[in-house]
This record gives structure tokens, sequence and C-alpha cells, in this order.
């Protein structure tokens, strides 16, 4: 394994254990700014 292919390896593995501790969280934030955006627009 290159140097390159393990920090990569490592760059993944944190953005995988990221995205299981916060992903619920920054989906839900994502959701309540889009509902917030579309209201704006229809208003």
């Amino acid at each position: 394994m290159t140097e390159q292919d393990a920090a990569f390896e490592r760059c993944v593995d944190f953005l995988v254990r990221m995205m299981n501790k916060y992903g619920k969280e920054f989906l839900e934030e994502v959701e309540k700014k889009t509902d917030i955006k579309e209201k704006k627009k229809s208003a």
C-alpha cells in the first residue's frame, strides 16, 4: 500500500465515522433550511 493509499484510507475512515456520528443531525438541519427557503419562495 502506498503512502497516498494509506492517507486516503484514513480520510475515508474519518468521513465514515463523522457521517455515522453526525449524519442524521446534518440531514435534519438541511431539511429545515430547505423547508424555510421553500416557504419564503411561495409566500
